[in-house]
């Protein structure tokens, strides 16, 4: 059962309230940017803080109590993330990192000295992109006209190449599409390719299968991160094959890699610890499983039903106002709570500004790092022209789209009052007055300790 007031009350955000622009009463925030970061619930927060009061110690190091203790919480997680996407542990390894962009270069470049190019979807975050670009060729598969990926051009470029490695997203951080990673793994497999699925969006929202590493489905390696799945910044995991990742040298070389050094040789550790240069973030890993743990107590399929309502609300609402045009197309059972639009005639910084300063919306604007979709969703064939003038240090606006995105204690009625405000401010209705300067002064605002 999906208890939304029981989720609400887990999550001390939901009790946030601003001063707006022409209230003389604070608005409760909405926030609609989980596809950026998502807040900590109570569950996770409680766990986190509990460490660094009694039990904060390094691990792998010490003899002591608290590192004991510090150590058996911090192996605990690998197993908690083993389990949450249903993969074998003997075969495969989790390296914990401090954010996606991290496991996927770490990926990228485990991956850099085997025969054959990259292929990358081009919907994918530039964190999933750039990397393999600095580490080899890479060649880009297409997307079809509704924003989703086109299977048909990946598979005629695994027959047309060399390909050692598909890249491709679990699911969209700009229209939410979540693509057959399967389906897509068995087609790499087929051409002898591995596969790297990006899961930054996809952890905290559907559940995961790896599938076994016998099965022609299989997903070889797998990257995601907390600070998308309600836990807090700076911890995140690359799930892989053992023995890749063990063949490779050391992501970061230093302390925690080897089992031993002398004067002129050393020895690496065999994967996590090879690729886990000095100290990991250690609170950071352990609310991460937390908060994995808090995931499957609500169960995923119903985190999954509640998002699938709300995203098909929401696109019937916006739908109705016009003048707002929808980036992509895709029905809400094939993509997440992920939703970019823009108002004709206004840009979406502005726009963005106006739901935040006049209503307390959060939200996001701009391309979302994923500049290469984000021209193809708008339309625009000017991105060598884009290069070239950013190259000579002229600043202008490159275009983009406002991004709503839902979470796990978003409802109906928070969709109502945003869908009310963009109507307005599509009608030109809002109250400010905007010359690209933040109404909001942050200078003076201190953390409290409440």
């Amino acid at each position: 059962m999906f208890d939304i007031n029981y989720i609400r009350s887990e999550f001390p955000i939901t009790g946030k309230y601003f001063k707006v622009f022409g209230s003389d009463e604070p608005r409760r925030l909405i926030y609609l940017d989980h596809g950026a970061s998502t807040h900590s619930s109570l569950t996770v927060l409680n766990k986190y803080v509990d460490f660094i009061k009694n039990y904060y110690s390094n691990v792998h190091r010490g003899r002591h109590f608290l590192s004991m203790i510090s150590t058996e919480l911090f192996d605990r997680v690998y197993d908690t993330i083993i389990r949450f996407i249903s993969a074998d542990k003997d075969s495969n390894s989790v390296i914990i990192t401090s954010n996606t962009t991290q496991a996927l270069d770490m990926a990228a470049c485990c991956m850099k000295d085997f025969e054959g190019i990259t292929l990358v979807s081009l919907m994918e975050h530039h964190s999933n992109d750039l990397p393999h670009r600095h580490r080899g060729k890479v060649i880009h598969f297409g997307v079809r006209q509704d924003g989703s990926i086109d299977i048909d051009d990946l598979e005629l470029k695994l027959r047309l190449n060399k390909v050692k490695l598909v890249a491709v997203t679990g699911a969209s951080n700009v229209t939410g599409f979540m693509p057959d990673i399967h389906k897509i793994a068995e087609l790499a497999h087929q051409h002898g390719a591995e596969i790297l699925v990006d899961a930054a969006q996809l952890l905290a929202h559907k559940k995961i299968n790896v599938k076994p590493d016998s099965d022609l489905q299989h997903i070889d390696f797998l990257a995601a991160a907390g600070h998308k799945a309600y836990a807090p910044f700076g911890s995140a995991f690359l799930f892989g094959p053992r023995e890749i990742l063990d063949r490779s040298l050391p992501y970061i070389p230093g302390g925690g890699t080897v089992l031993f050094v002398s004067e002129n040789d050393y020895v690496y550790a065999p994967s996590p610890d090879r690729h886990q240069g000095g100290t990991p973030n250690i609170a950071g890993a352990i609310a991460l499983a937390e908060s994995l743990s808090f995931l499957e107590k609500i169960g995923m399929q119903n985190i999954r039903e509640h998002e699938i309502e709300l995203t098909e609300y929401a696109i019937d609402k916006l739908k109705k106002i016009p003048e707002v045009p929808l980036l992509g197309d895709i029905p809400a059972e094939n993509r997440l709570g992920v939703i970019c639009f823009n108002i004709n005639g206004l840009n979406n910084g502005l726009v963005a500004d106006i739901l935040n300063n006049e209503a307390a919306i959060a939200t996001r604007n701009g391309r979302f790092c994923a500049h290469p979709y984000m021209s193809f969703l708008l339309g625009r064939d000017d991105s060598d022209e884009i290069i070239q003038r950013l190259r000579k240090g002229e600043k202008f606006d490159i275009g983009g789209a406002v991004r709503i995105s839902f979470g796990l204690y978003n409802t109906t009625e928070e969709i109502d009052i945003t869908c009310d405000m963009i109507g307005k401010i599509a009608e030109r209705k809002w109250k400010g007055v905007y010359n690209n300067k933040k109404y909001f002064d942050c200078s003076n605002i201190e953390l409290s300790a409440s």
